[in-house]
């Protein structure tokens, strides 16, 4: 049982350790391409987060899924907000749902 809290205890404080690391390190010199790769990273993992979720989320009409993405995407670009997108998604799913069964 010691030995579990031991790992336990490590692994906890190897993980704080690489998140504090960041808050602690001052980098002044990051190369452009660098800074412009971790930029796109929080995208990347919240895309790798949605994705299957929207793919497998309706498994008879993946389209639907797909078309409350690019709903979402379009009223987005043009309104802004996190509101309205997120109710044109959910209207256009549910009318591709109810509507045009594939």
């Amino acid at each position: 049982m010691s030995e579990i809290i031991i790992i336990i205890l490590l692994c906890a404080a190897v993980n704080y350790l690489l998140r504090v690391t960041p808050f602690f390190a001052k980098i002044d010199n990051i190369p452009r391409y660098f800074k412009r790769f971790l930029d796109y990273m929080p995208l990347a993992a919240l895309g790798a987060l949605i994705l299957p979720g929207i793919i497998t989320s309706f498994p008879e009409n993946p389209i639907a899924g797909a078309a409350g993405v690019i709903a979402a995407a379009f009223v987005a670009w043009f309104a802004g907000g996190m509101i309205i997108p997120v109710l044109a998604s959910i209207g256009i799913t549910w009318m591709v749902i109810q509507y045009f069964s594939f």
